[in-house]
């Protein structure tokens, strides 16, 4: 009998599409906990941070534009599948993942006091997703309450609700930082191990989550 074994080359070959698979397998268990956090519910603020932390640590593992967005739409999507759908609620999801993704792609270029630009980021990011959801609910779909204020109501806002997430974003930014890349170094020589484990994760919270509604 003949004894195959991988040959080495092609191991490191591999090494680089595993690293990548996990990564992104890490990023949809992340979104996916974002949607079970919204499914749950809570104070807006409690719901921030956890969506805060989450897309930090996901931008630690998967630093692409649209990246962010794509977390967000995944977590829409958990949240619509388990519970009936409030458009509100989704376009805040939607546009906090929107507004972390334009902060961070314009921030988190390297690594140079990587820390100093996670904390900008959750502030940024904070205050540009008020100002989004306020703008497209008043001049978008033309809600009453929002268009009715107009200017006045759109900065109101930006800068109160958006003052308290930002608070909570030059902290829990860098934390999400930290843990995406601490899990980042622990996954380093096991992505083989890290991949099943983050696909029966997934798996475990799609199939719990209407339990959770």
């Amino acid at each position: 009998m003949h004894n195959h074994r991988p040959h080495p080359e092609s191991e490191v070959r591999s090494r680089p599409v595993m690293q990548a698979g996990w990564r992104m397998v890490c990023l949809v268990v992340l979104a996916s906990a974002w949607g079970l956090s919204e499914l749950i519910g809570g104070e807006t603020i409690m719901l921030t941070a956890v969506a805060l932390l989450l897309l930090a640590a996901a931008r630690a593992l998967v630093n692409r534009p649209g990246s962010s967005t794509a977390m967000a739409g995944i977590a829409v999507l958990f949240k619509s599948v388990n519970t009936a759908p409030f458009l509100c609620h989704l376009m805040g999801i939607i546009l906090l993942g929107v507004a972390f993704d334009i902060a961070a792609t314009l921030l988190w270029r390297d690594d140079r006091k990587a820390f100093l630009r996670a904390a900008l980021t959750g502030a940024v990011s904070s205050y540009l997703s008020c100002f989004l959801f306020a703008a497209t609910m008043a001049w978008v779909f033309n809600y009453k309450y929002w268009a009715a204020g107009g200017l006045a109501r759109i900065g109101e806002h930006t800068l109160y609700p958006g003052s308290r997430g930002a608070l909570v974003g030059l902290i829990v930014v860098p934390v999400g930082f930290w843990l995406g890349r601490l899990l980042a170094r622990q996954a380093e020589g096991h992505p083989r191990t890290v991949l099943a484990a983050a696909v029966t994760t997934c798996l475990a919270l799609w199939v719990l989550g209407p339990f959770a509604g």
